[in-house]
C-alpha cells in the first residue's frame, strides 16, 4: 500500500473518531460521583468488633454469636452473592483475550458439468470427485479503544464489593438479632420465676380468704376477687412460658441452622455486665462506616458505569480480524503448503439506527443514578437519625433502671420492717404477703427496664454499623 493511501485511511478514521465522538450525549450530573466517595472502598475491610462483645462478660453469648455467623441461612447466601460477583468479574477479564475459532470439516465434493452462466464443460469422470479436508483458524479481536471493557470489569468489580457489604449488613444483623434473643430469654427466665413465686403468693392468699369466708369473717366478693387474681396471675405466667418458648425456637434456628441442635445452658441476667453510662457521647462521623451506607455508596458508583457502558455504546468499534484455511485432497496435497489461503485486515462498525434507543437508554440510566443518589442522603439521614435514637433511649433507660432499682430497694425496706410487725403480731400475715407482691412486681420491672438496657445497646452497636 503506498504512503498516501495509509495517510488516507488514517484521515478517515480521525474524522470518523472526531464525528461520533462528538454526537456522544455528555450527561455531567449523570457521572459525578466524586462527592459520594466513601472511606472504605472492600467489602472485607469490615470486621466484627469482638472486644466489645467480651464487655458483657457473658462467654455463652460469645459462642452463640459465632455458631450463629457459621450456620445463620442469610449468611450462607450472601457468601455465595459474593462468589457469584467474583466469578462475574472473572468472566469479565476474559473480554481482553482475543476471539480465536479453531474448526476441522470433512467435504465430499463433485465439479458441476455446468458453470454459473449455464455453460456446459466436460470434465474427466476419474478427476471429477474430491475428498476434501477443511482446517478454518479465524481470529477477532475489538480494540478496547474506548475502555468499555474496562467499564464493564469495574462494573462487576464494584458489584462483588457490595455484596461484601451486604454480607456485613446481615452479619451486623444477625448478631444483634440473636443477642436480643437471648438477653429477651434471659429476661423471661428470671420473670418467670418471679411470676412463679407471685403465682404462689396468690394461692396463699385464696386459701386465707377461703378459711376467713368459712369463718364468716370475709364476705364472698373478697374470694372472687382472690380466685381472679389468683387467675390472672396464672394467665400471665402461661402467657410468658409461652413466649419463652417461642424466643427459644428463633434463637435455635438462628445459631444452629441446619445443624444438629444442642440444649443451651442460659445464665442469670444479673451476670450480664452493664458498661454504659449516662455521660456516654457518640460521635456520628462513625456511621460513614454503617454497612447499609458502603452499599448505597456502591449502588452510586455502579450506576455511574452503567449510565457510562450506555454512553460508550454511542462510539464505534474497531476490530482486527484474520482467516487461515487449509483446504486439502485428503489423499493428494494434504501436506502441500499451497492449500493454505488467508486473510487479516481491521475495520471500523457502527449501528446507525440505534442511536435512539441508546439515547432513552443513557435517560433511563440517569435517571437510575439519580434514585441512588437520593436513596445514598437518605440513608445517611435515616443513620443519623437511629444513633440519635438509639443514644437518647440508651440512656433513657439508664436512668430508669436506676429509678426501678431505687423503688427495689424501698420495698424490700418495706418487706423487712413488716416482717418484723408480723413476727410482733402487729399486722396480718396477708398483710404481708401484699408487701411482697409489691417487692416482686418491683423487681419485675426492674428486671425489664435492664434488659430494655441491653437491648438499647445492642441497637446503638447496630445504628453505628458495628463502629463502637
Amino acid at each position: 500500500m503506498k504512503y498516501c493511501s495509509v495517510k488516507l485511511l488514517f484521515l478517515i478514521l480521525a474524522g470518523l473518531i472526531i464525528f461520533f465522538a462528538g454526537n456522544v450525549p455528555i450527561y455531567s450530573e449523570v457521572i459525578n460521583v466524586n462527592t459520594y466517595a466513601g472511606r472504605i472502598t472492600k467489602g472485607e475491610d469490615h470486621r466484627i468488633n469482638w472486644e466489645w462483645w467480651e464487655k458483657f462478660n457473658d462467654p455463652l453469648l460469645l459462642d452463640i454469636l459465632h455458631q450463629s455467623i457459621n450456620n445463620n441461612f442469610d449468611l450462607q447466601i450472601a457468601d455465595l452473592k459474593t462468589k457469584e460477583a467474583e466469578n462475574y468479574s472473572n468472566s469479565a477479564k476474559r473480554d481482553y483475550l482475543p476471539s480465536v475459532q479453531l474448526g476441522a470439516g470433512y467435504r465430499y465434493a463433485k465439479y458441476s458439468n455446468l458453470t454459473p452462466y449455464g455453460q456446459t464443460i466436460d470434465y474427466n469422470k476419474e478427476n471429477s470427485k474430491k475428498h476434501l479436508i477443511i482446517l478454518p483458524l479465524q481470529v477477532s479481536y475489538e480494540l478496547d479503544f474506548w475502555g468499555k471493557n474496562r467499564t464493564n470489569l469495574d462494573y462487576f468489580l464494584e458489584n462483588k464489593d457490595y455484596y461484601e457489604f451486604e454480607k456485613n449488613f446481615i452479619t451486623l444483623s444477625t448478631l444483634t438479632e440473636v443477642a436480643s434473643l437471648y438477653f429477651n430469654i434471659l429476661n423471661n427466665e428470671k420473670l418467670i420465676s418471679l411470676y412463679e413465686e407471685l403465682y404462689g403468693l396468690k394461692k396463699e392468699k385464696l386459701s386465707i380468704a377461703r378459711e376467713k369466708f368459712m369463718l364468716e369473717l370475709v364476705p364472698k366478693p373478697d374470694v372472687l376477687l382472690a380466685e381472679k387474681e389468683l387467675k390472672l396471675s396464672e394467665e400471665n405466667l402461661i402467657l410468658l412460658k409461652a413466649l419463652n418458648g417461642d424466643l427459644k425456637n428463633q434463637l435455635s434456628l438462628l445459631v444452629f441452622g441446619d445443624k444438629e441442635k444442642t440444649p443451651i445452658n442460659f445464665k442469670d441476667i444479673d451476670d450480664i455486665s452493664l458498661f454504659y453510662d449516662t455521660d456516654l457521647e457518640i460521635s456520628t462521623e462513625k456511621i460513614a462506616y454503617r454497612p447499609d451506607i458502603l452499599m448505597a455508596e456502591k449502588q452510586i458508583k455502579m450506576a455511574k458505569l452503567d449510565a457510562d457502558a450506555v454512553r460508550k455504546s454511542f462510539l464505534p468499534s474497531f476490530a482486527i480480524t484474520g482467516d487461515l484455511f487449509q483446504i486439502t485432497d485428503l489423499f493428494d496435497d494434504f501436506f502441500n503448503t499451497k492449500s493454505i489461503r488467508y486473510r487479516a485486515g481491521a475495520g471500523i462498525l457502527y449501528n446507525l439506527f440505534n442511536k435512539g434507543k441508546n439515547i432513552a437508554e443513557l435517560r433511563g440510566k440517569k435517571n437510575i443514578y439519580e434514585q441512588m443518589l437520593k436513596n445514598y442522603e437518605k440513608t445517611i439521614v435515616s443513620s443519623i437519625n437511629d444513633v440519635n435514637n438509639s443514644l437518647y433511649y440508651l440512656k433513657s433507660s439508664m436512668k430508669n433502671l436506676e429509678r426501678t432499682k431505687e423503688i427495689s430497694g424501698l420495698d424490700r425496706e418495706s418487706l423487712d420492717i413488716q416482717q418484723q410487725k408480723l413476727d410482733m403480731d402487729l399486722i396480718t400475715y396477708n398483710d404481708y404477703i401484699e408487701t411482697r407482691e409489691k417487692l416482686i412486681n418491683s423487681r419485675i420491672q426492674e428486671y425489664k427496664s435492664r434488659t430494655e438496657y441491653l437491648i438499647h445497646t445492642l441497637s446503638l452497636y447496630k445504628a453505628l454499623g458495628g463502629n463502637v
